[in-house]
């Protein structure tokens, strides 16, 4: 049986240099698509899994595990989850009460996941890994076969994923009545668990698919880099003979394995694959349960990455010969799970593997960054544009003559001047101990003429400005309205030149939803007909007496759609519509920056039809005639902008409206700036002092206004806002 197995994956192996058999499907249904040549690239000795064939492993396991205590989620699910695609259908399907399997009835719950690799060394492939939703122990647990507890790239994707995940269940069934029991996990905390390590560079994917096998939240097997080739050809055979796709290995073959392998040799003749290893075994029988312990905070308060010389040993490991002995590096003793501190994570997105590590040596630092240029979707290099620090889209650009340009006056960003007390009053309401005492007493009060009252207490607080939070747009338009108001900040908008919109504009005045209707089976409903005139009685609600949008050189609006905040500006000065976007989509499989702004043509024509209804078409041509709005919003530019961190676009987004002046972004923002806690500092405090905030600073606990004293604020707490004091 043994030698069957090992001849069966030979065979397979030796099939990806068939020109014909190699393109041949060999799984394929709703969850993957993959061909004889890709499995065999795959699994062939020193082969990496790519996505398509992971998604074939975690399908076979996912089936394996059905109506058990733990569940192995599907990977294409998992990646929508890394993406912040937490809308899709496949992700709501299974956050769902409905689901023929409940989430909360498991134990364990298992996320195969893919760290894509660094946009700026793209020679290095990007790393698999498990992320567990241990419901039993009540933690989120990833289990890494490469990154160590102080590696802070292993930080941020556990970050990202854990944070997915709390918003898709506190989501699950809300509108049925019905709900995940925890209702909420938003406790949990987050823990390293010690996994078996990898020696290699290209054999992640299946520690990866044999920690999902054989984790079950207290255990798993124990087996080192030794046992790969073996794990190679079981899960090989596993996946051809286990049923669930019907194979026909005598098809796939070219010959009956059960008759003469002496012909199938014969037949498929070729090199050897190198294969030394005669010790064959099952890993069954290996299983093992560690014990599980705890290690204190206080072993990692210094948080040192290694990342890069793991990396730089395993290419050198890499180009050794393969009849080498590989280093044991078996799982010893105990499996030590950590728990992790919270921090920043990153939005760079999920790729497909890239070449072998085997192509090149490491010669430089391939710590993963945030990428500078444009994304990889244009094909060809785009034209200059008269502003420098544009990048128009690869259409060829439109833009008005000389003639009618105008030179982008010099701006001077506004320096908020509290920062220091206001991050004080921010470290108090998000720590543990506020929000244990005082986590349910409202700070901030906003009344609404059409629903009830808006209350914020120091657990809203959190939920908006904690850590891998994303700030909502009611909150963005309170404080775009205070910015108005604030005697600091009026020399931004008073000129008339800018004119900064809510963030509201786009989807109930300009009647476009943040996202695309469906009917019942998935598929996209064409949007309701605008109804100018019903937008023109409300305009008033959404632009001041002060403000007139002909005149004005700045159109700024804030655009949000599919869970992600920009900026669009409709640009007098250059003549063109600015699209500012901190997210980087370089990577993503099923969108990228243009298709996830194909509707700004449509949201520009409903602005402008807006601007005629208003205004008259006479005054509109006055100020407009020389711009074709519809043909600059389709040949629109991209002017550079960072690189946001995980749900920070709501804070660039607001950054961003603030500081662009037409041709740059003012502030020298850099990419994953550590800067955005100063932002998020300083739009609590404005919101804490709203003067519309209808809870005055005398009536917030004691605990605050203790601080307020001693940070230099006490005459704030008799005012009602920062304006009157």
């Amino acid at each position: 049986m043994m030698i069957k197995i090992k001849e069966v994956y030979e065979s397979v192996c030796k099939l990806r240099k068939d020109p014909i058999r190699s393109k041949q499907t060999l799984f394929r249904n709703d969850h993957c698509d993959c061909t004889i040549g890709q499995i065999a690239e795959a699994f062939k000795p020193n082969g990496f899994l790519c996505s398509l064939t992971v998604s074939v492993g975690t399908y076979l396991l996912g089936q394996k595990y059905k109506n058990s205590d733990k569940m192995v989620v599907p990977y294409n699910c998992s990646r929508q989850i890394f993406e912040r695609n937490l809308n899709s259908r496949l992700v709501r399907n299974i956050f769902s009460v409905d689901a023929p399997e409940r989430l909360d009835h498991k134990k364990v719950i298992l996320f195969g996941t893919f760290d894509p690799p660094d946009p700026c060394a793209p020679h290095v492939p990007g790393h698999f890994c498990v992320v567990a939703l241990n419901l039993e122990k009540e933690r989120f647990e990833l289990l890494d076969s490469l990154r160590d507890i102080n590696d802070p790239d292993g930080k941020k994707l556990l970050h990202t994923m854990a944070s997915g995940i709390k918003k898709l269940w506190s989501l699950a069934g809300n509108s049925k009545g019905d709900h995940f029991h925890p209702k909420s996990i938003d406790h949990f905390k987050l823990h390293y668990v010690n996994s078996p390590r990898q020696a290699t560079a290209h054999d992640c994917g299946f520690f990866m698919l044999q920690i999902l096998q054989s984790y079950d939240g207290e255990s798993m097997c124990l087996f080192s880099q030794k046992d790969i080739l073996n794990i190679r050809m079981t899960m090989l055979y596993s996946w051809l003979t286990g049923g669930d796709f019907n194979i026909d290995l005598k098809d796939v073959l070219g010959v009956d394995p059960e008759v003469n392998f002496l012909v199938l040799y014969t037949f498929h003749a070729g090199p050897s694959l190198g294969i030394e290893e005669d010790n064959f075994s099952l890993f069954e029988t290996q299983s093992f349960t560690p014990e599980v312990q705890i290690i204190p905070e206080e072993n990692f308060d210094s948080l040192v990455s290694k990342t890069n010389k793991i990396i730089q040993r395993l290419h050198s490991n890499t180009r050794k010969s393969s009849s080498k002995k590989v280093p044991d590096t078996a799982l010893k003793g105990k499996a030590d799970v950590v728990l992790l501190d919270e921090d920043d994570d990153s939005d760079d997105f999920v790729t497909q593997l890239g070449k072998k590590l085997t192509a090149k040596p490491i010669t430089k630092d391939v710590r993963r960054c945030s990428p500078t240029s444009s994304d990889d979707f244009e094909t060809q290099k785009p034209k200059q544009s008269s502003a420098k620090n544009l990048v128009l889209s690869n259409k060829r650009p439109t833009k008005l003559s000389n003639k009618f340009r105008e030179e982008v006056p010099n701006f001077v960003p506004y320096v908020f001047p509290h920062l220091s007390k206001a991050k004080q009053m921010m470290e108090l309401i998000l720590s543990k101990e506020y929000i244990k005492a005082h986590g349910s007493v409202p700070l901030v009060k906003f009344s609404n003429p059409f629903d009830d009252p808006v209350l914020i207490d120091a657990k809203y607080m959190y939920k908006l400005f904690g850590r891998c939070e994303m700030l909502e747009s009611d909150m963005m338009d309170r404080i775009i309205n205070y910015w108005k108001d604030d005697p600091g900040m009026k020399y931004i908008f008073e000129s008339g030149s800018r004119v900064l919109m809510s963030p509201h504009t786009i989807p109930y005045l300009l009647d476009f939803a943040p996202f695309k209707l469906r009917d019942s089976k998935g598929n996209p409903l064409p949007r309701p007909p605008f109804d100018v005139k019903s937008a023109a009685n409300m305009f008033k609600h959404y632009v001041r007496p002060n403000e007139n949008l002909l005149k004005a050189k700045l159109i700024i609006i804030p655009h949000f759609m599919h869970e992600h905040h920009s900026v669009y500006v409709m640009n007098k000065y250059t003549g063109t519509l600015d699209i500012l976007d901190t997210r980087r989509y370089t990577g993503l499989a099923h969108t990228s920056r243009s298709r996830h702004h194909e509707d700004r043509v449509e949201i520009i024509n409903r602005m402008v039809a807006l601007l005629k209804q208003v205004y008259g078409v006479a005054e509109f041509n006055k100020y407009n005639g020389n711009i074709q709005w519809d043909v600059v919003a389709d040949r629109c530019s991209y002017p550079k902008t960072p690189a946001q961190g995980a749900n920070e676009c709501g804070f660039y987004a607001l950054r961003i409206c603030a500081t662009y002046g037409g041709d740059k972004i003012a502030d020298n923002i850099k990419n994953q700036d550590r800067r955005v806690e100063d932002w998020k500092a300083e739009y609590m405090y404005q919101l804490l002092f709203h003067p519309k905030n209808e809870i005055l600073a005398e009536e917030w606990p004691s605990m605050l206004k203790d601080l307020m004293l001693l940070i230099g604020l006490g005459s704030q707490i008799t005012q009602q806002s920062l304006g009157s004091a």
